[in-house]
């Protein structure tokens, strides 16, 4: 017999305030009280159901029909309201289909040997700066962007539209941010700002740009070496068997521009601070890549010599998953896991709790990538970075071969550092972001290294 999952005994306004004031201490709060989970009631709004046991969380992203996606509303809808990441159902299928042989085997190699030319040339930049300072995030919201703009949608969008891109990315950042307006009733206005509506405005004209170029290059016979996303795209416009909703093409386009870089580009950030912080772990990285890499760029051949580095970039994404939770709303009263769950209940599978959670990893605060020589990913039930079930990110094969190459490019040849506190404010938006940046110096790596202490963190 089901039954329900257990409240918190405060009220529950008082819990939306903690949640909308405090998301990330509220939500740690809740994952040491509840070994399974708990519904919180929400005045004005359908219950908050928040899962703290990765059991249930597999259970119920593995049935999309009943916990489905939260549908772009408000100032979402602005900028895709039907892209890959936010559709459902038949059109989930169709477009999943149309787009799948863009993230094959042939693609990974290409979007890992692509992001090894892109980090070579700015690791030769770098060079030639000498020693320097710079912003770690918006370094790497370059590199990514624009492989991924070159791989998915077969055309570099350059660095001055990256540069462009990645302030639009901060404005939509603020306006996503978790706060009050989180939970307050559905009938209250909520205001977009400018700065948003101008961000929406850029990334909608740079999805229309690239689909009118490259239209207008397919109808003149110009057809690419190797299919991308967006070719495949519009070469099934006129299939009598896909139909694209208004705006369709568009969405997919705004879509994959933000979802194809962005959680990489943060996840390598938070990995080359831990890095910084770790002078040990960046050793063994640095005498890796020294005895991997050759003069020229990585290729994805690199990768199956690169073990440590993938173990960083995985232990990275375990303490700063940049998807930090996964969110579903129950369409209609649902079992899961013997458990009662309203219909409509907003749920919430909080990975950066549960990544953190001593019941499921052993010193769960400590960075220590060689957890993954005694475990593996697919053998840890509360390890989900890219998500899992049917909606599991389609891209995941990219990011780690890229960010791999990456990381062991990078640390081969730099001494990148951190400030201990750089990572101390960071925001919950619909993924984990820096508030103002990540200030980093960079100067190129002695032939001996540094092995001194230095805090842990």
């Amino acid at each position: 017999m089901s039954r329900s999952l257990p409240a918190p005994p405060e009220s529950g306004v008082l819990n939306a305030l903690r949640f909308g004031t405090g998301t990330a201490r509220f939500l740690e709060g809740v994952q040491a009280r509840f070994e399974d989970g708990t519904a919180i009631p929400i005045p004005g709004r359908a219950p908050l159901v928040v899962l703290t046991n990765p059991e249930l969380v597999g259970e119920a992203l593995d049935r999309p029909d009943t916990f489905r996606r939260v549908p772009a509303q408000g100032a979402a809808a602005m900028i895709a309201q039907n892209g890959l990441v936010q559709s459902e159902g038949d059109l989930w299928s169709q477009q999943r289909s149309v787009m799948a042989p863009a993230f094959g085997g042939r693609q990974v190699t290409a979007y890992a040997n692509a992001t090894g030319r892109r980090v070579h040339d700015r690791a030769a930049e770098w060079a030639d700066a000498g020693d320097h300072e710079t912003d770690l995030h918006r370094e790497m919201t370059s590199i990514t962007l624009r492989v991924a703009s070159e791989t998915i949608l077969g055309e570099d969008i350059g660095a001055e539209r990256a540069d462009r891109f990645h302030g639009w990315m901060r404005a939509a950042g603020e306006e996503f941010e978790f706060g009050l307006e989180t939970v307050l009733p559905d009938w209250v206005p909520n205001a977009v700002s400018p700065e948003f509506e101008a961000a929406a405005a850029g990334i909608r004209g740079l999805s229309e740009d690239l689909i009118e170029k490259r239209r207008a290059a397919l109808a003149a016979g110009e057809a690419p070496d190797r299919p991308d996303m967006l070719t495949m795209l519009l070469r099934r416009e006129d299939d009598p068997e896909v139909e694209y909703p208004e705006n369709q093409i568009r969405d997919e386009v705004a879509t994959f521009l933000i979802a194809g870089h962005e959680t990489t580009a943060l996840s390598l950030t938070y990995a080359l601070s831990l890095l910084s912080w770790h002078p040990e772990a960046r050793r063994r990285v640095r005498a890796e890549a020294r005895a991997t890499l050759g003069e020229g760029p990585p290729t994805r051949d690199d990768l199956a010599s690169l073990e440590y580095t993938k173990r960083v970039y995985r232990e990275a994404l375990r303490l700063y998953s940049p998807a930090w939770a996964v969110f579903r709303r129950a369409d209609g009263d649902a079992e899961l896991g013997g458990y009662r769950i309203a219909d409509g209940s907003a749920v919430i599978m909080p990975l950066w709790t549960i990544h953190r959670d001593g019941r499921y990893f052993e010193d769960p605060e400590t960075f220590d990538p060689d957890r993954w020589t005694r475990t593996t990913p697919n053998e840890t039930a509360a390890y989900r970075p890219f998500s899992s079930g049917p909606h599991a990110c389609v891209g995941q094969g990219f990011a780690l071969a890229g960010a791999t190459l990456v990381l062991a490019r990078l640390t081969r040849e730099f001494d990148i550092d951190v400030p201990e506190d750089a990572l101390d404010d960071l925001r919950l938006t619909p993924t984990l972001r820096p508030a103002d940046g990540v200030s980093a110096t960079v100067a190129p790596a002695a032939t001996a290294d540094r092995t001194g202490p230095r805090a842990s963190r």
